[in-house]
């Protein structure tokens, strides 16, 4: 392990072992790593950071490539002007990245994870997750697949390919995909969040949507039930109860994909306001567009630029 900021030849290849490997420092850019069975982070962001540069990095077998977690724990450790440019990763039990605190001003792009199916009590897998207040992060031509956490039968099985929490803002995803999780593709709890081109297919929910968003074109391919007592549809959106102003979904074009009835929309709880510009839905006969769950609600339908699918 070291902790100097390192500038590295074509290709370091390293055994990681299960253990964590570099532990990241301001203006340090790595570049061409290639490493097996690596534990709590291959780059461990454990201080407040500046202006790291990760790119071209592969990823064989392991934990999580990125944490971003401070010692002490109070500490906190912000990571400003991060950029991630061309990774790969395969069979990760917990995650590609996890990024936190204030961090912001970061660009992630043309990163490729999957994951494997975990068990572990605690270890729920996310490919790409961001935490506290963490804020102005683009990420661009991004897949996330196969993060599936299984649990019992009679359990929430999670396991996301994005996530944001509340507290994180200003989220532009675009051109990214999200595939075979066993909860959803893109949960989505950020305020201001842009999903530009993005496509998710065979996830529990293709998209979990917690927060007004706006989207250029989405495409929601086939979702699939995996396991546990989760619902199963192409939007979950998670609007809340006693509100004054329901949740704003607005989508420029939806492509929507499916050989099952599986509902469209899912609004869970409180109510919601749904904008869709133009659209290409092909589902079976009788496919419902919109599901209540609990008090969820459309108030006066969803509104179409044209004419509305015919289901």
């Amino acid at each position: 392990m070291t902790d100097r900021p390192l500038r590295f030849a074509p290709s370091v290849r390293i055994a990681a072992e299960g253990e964590p490997v570099y532990v990241v420092r301001s203006g340090a850019t790595y570049r061409g790593v290639h490493a097996r069975d690596v534990g709590n982070g291959l780059f461990v962001i454990r201080d407040s950071v500046r202006g790291v540069q990760i790119a071209d990095i592969e990823v064989a077998g392991g934990y999580r490539v990125i944490e971003n977690s401070s010692v002490p724990r109070a500490a906190g450790a912000d990571c400003v002007g991060l950029r991630v440019r061309g990774a790969r990763a395969a069979d990760l039990r917990r995650s590609f990245a996890r990024i936190r605190y204030a961090s912001h001003d970061g660009v992630i792009e043309d990163v490729t994870a999957s994951g494997t199916l975990t068990t572990g009590a605690h270890d729920l897998p996310v490919g790409i997750g961001f935490q506290d207040t963490a804020h102005d992060f683009r990420l661009e031509r991004c897949t996330m697949r196969g993060f599936r956490w299984k649990r019992g039968d009679n359990k929430y099985w999670n396991g996301d390919g994005f996530s944001t929490e509340r507290g994180n803002a200003r989220f532009v995803f675009k051109q990214c995909a999200a595939w075979d999780n066993s909860d959803g593709g893109f949960d989505l709890k950020s305020s201001e969040t842009l999903l530009d081109d993005c496509t998710s297919g065979r996830n529990a929910r293709n998209f979990r949507l917690w927060s007004s968003i706006r989207a250029t074109r989405l495409t929601s391919v086939n979702p699939q039930k995996i396991g546990g007592i989760g619902d199963t549809n192409h939007f979950a959106i998670m609007a809340a109860q006693g509100v004054r102003e329901p949740l704003v979904i607005r989508i420029e074009h939806l492509a929507v994909q499916s050989d099952k009835a599986w509902p469209i929309f899912d609004v869970h709880d409180g109510p919601a306001h749904i904008i869709i510009g133009s659209h290409d839905i092909q589902v079976p006969p009788g496919t419902p567009l919109v599901r209540p769950r609990g008090k969820g609600s459309v108030p006066g339908g969803i509104s179409f630029a044209g004419a509305p699918p015919k289901l």
